[in-house]
């Protein structure tokens, strides 16, 4: 049998009750993974949605994030503004974070912004206010881009920028294929069971 958690070993001794072993297995997997889902708020091991996270903004930035590149001590100051707020308690319990800046490499800088748990670094030339908090979201623990990076960015966005500019965000984020959500449900034994065997059916009437 494979090893399973708690939360795993308990769904598999309830599946075994209505279906076989190997789908008792299967069933206790999908609840670990769904519980893993809901407490990390990441879909994947791997960061699989940076690429299209940075082209979602690139084309967000191009209507809401063009005003000049903040001063080091614009950007110290900013930064202190957020870390002060109520909703950055509610998001990093009132982390202190301090700022860097790059050398200067022009426009020609590998990255915009880089987060190190307390502290950002920052490419001169675009350390625009959404590059902050882009970083900022990264510094309350999401140090991936899947969905509990996009849900923090978003509400950082909305305090900081604007309501339009984060629904603007939003909107990009999906129209891009990237979930905002992750659904909450975990199927119980009897509705996982009916549901594999739906899509079998389906795969098999495909096959005709």
């Amino acid at each position: 049998m494979p090893y399973f958690s708690t939360t795993g070993m308990t769904a598999f001794r309830e599946a075994e009750q209505c279906m076989d072993y190997d789908d008792a297995v299967q069933y206790a997997q999908y609840v670990e993974k769904k519980t893993n889902q809901k407490k990390t708020g990441r879909t994947a091991n791997k960061d699989s949605s940076k690429s299209k996270v940075y082209q979602a903004e690139w084309k967000w930035q191009e209507s809401y994030d063009q005003d000049a590149p903040l001063t080091e001590i614009e950007a110290i100051k900013y930064v202190g503004r957020v870390v002060k707020s109520k909703l950055w308690k509610e998001l990093a319990d009132g982390k202190q974070i301090y700022v860097e800046m790059m050398k200067d490499m022009g426009y020609h800088a590998a990255t915009a912004g880089r987060a190190y748990g307390r502290k950002i670094v920052l490419a001169p030339r675009h350390s625009t206010k959404y590059v902050i908090l882009h970083e900022l979201a990264h510094c309350a623990g999401c140090m991936h881009h899947d969905v509990s990076f996009r849900q923090t960015v978003v509400k950082l966005v909305s305090r900081f920028m604007s309501a339009d500019a984060a629904r603007a965000l939003k909107n990009e984020f999906k129209a891009n294929g990237l979930k905002m959500s992750i659904r909450s449900k975990i199927l119980s034994p009897t509705e996982w069971l009916a549901s594999k065997n739906k899509m079998k059916k389906l795969r098999e009437s495909a096959c005709f």
